[in-house]
């Protein structure tokens, strides 16, 4: 007659798929923020390479019967992205399998799922945390993400992407910073007429973003003047306030164009998934959670940032 304890490896391995049922119900359980912000891509190599071209100039007058006028594109900045890998498990004995009335083990796999979702937010937060200093953090150009000099490769000169002097979020600052993001051009001096899609804001911001956006009138005055970033006629006003839990620094504050037409990317080449074993000797069941992903910027136009006043 066969008993259970001829197949441990069978009675422990059937409770395998609600494990990974707890786990990934919690991994998903919360909307992730970091796509909000990111360009969420799939990679099927071991690295990402991202290049730059700086295009072509712009027209020339050309009399009659004289030759034409040719440009060429130049090279811009390289990016690589390497993948890192994550992983984190846990470990129960058969016998807590068999005796856990209380549901730790669930909650032990819940925990795992919360684990892996916070890693990601907390790692991909850092490039704009990090944004404004550069060295090892800096970007392919040798600046740091908002920056005043970042190198124009083909007219020369210098791009920016924050203000020239740092201020916290009022109507002032931002009217400066929707003027510069209006003005920004390419490398080669065209304008790239991007549009400011979204504010970025910690927490701590969330309530004067509000003032600042939602309300009819201006929240500085009392001369019945209008909002007019909420009345920003065929100026492209922003369609969305994203509260980003993951900044660190509490007067800091962002402006993104479309995702589509920004370079702060996120590859995914592996996406979390468990992977469970038995170490048959002991009884002991154990389960890892894994993920490999990458994530920087290979271009700063369509961000623009403001670290806040002293």
């Amino acid at each position: 007659m066969m008993i259970r304890a001829q197949f441990t490896d069978t009675f422990l391995l059937s409770m395998l798929p609600a494990l990974d049922e707890v786990i990934f119900n919690k991994f998903g359980s919360i909307a992730p923020q970091y796509p909000k912000v990111f360009r969420v891509l799939d990679s099927s190599r071991s690295f990402e390479q991202t290049s730059e071209i700086a295009g072509l100039g712009l027209p020339s007058v050309i009399p009659e019967g004289a030759d034409m006028v040719y440009d060429q594109g130049v090279q811009g900045f390289d990016k690589t992205y390497l993948h890192t890998q994550w992983g984190l498990g846990f470990k129960v004995s058969r016998i807590m399998v068999d005796d856990d009335r209380f549901g730790v083990i669930k909650k032990i796999a819940t925990d795992l799922g919360r684990s892996m979702r916070e890693a990601i937010e907390l790692d991909a937060a850092g490039d704009l945390n990090n944004g404004f200093t550069g060295g090892a953090t800096a970007g392919p150009d040798g600046v740091a993400l908002f920056s005043t000099a970042h190198p124009l490769v083909k007219s020369g000169g210098f791009g920016s992407n924050t203000l020239a002097v740092a201020a916290d979020l009022d109507i002032a600052s931002l009217e400066l910073a929707l003027t510069d993001f209006r003005l920004m051009t390419d490398d080669t001096g065209k304008k790239i007429r991007l549009s400011p899609e979204m504010l970025v804001i910690p927490p701590q911001l969330e309530f004067v973003a509000s003032e600042l956006l939602k309300g009819t009138m201006r929240s500085d005055t009392a001369n019945n003047t209008i909002n007019a970033f909420k009345h920003r006629v065929g100026m492209g006003a922003f369609q969305d306030v994203h509260v980003y839990e993951y900044l660190t620094d509490p007067d800091a504050w962002f402006i993104r164009s479309a995702k589509e037409e920004t370079e702060l990317r996120f590859y995914w080449r592996e996406r979390p998934s468990t992977v469970h074993d038995v170490h048959f000797d002991s009884r002991t069941l154990k389960t890892a959670s894994w993920m490999r992903f990458s994530h920087g910027w290979s271009g700063w136009r369509g961000w623009y940032g403001v670290p806040g006043g002293a």
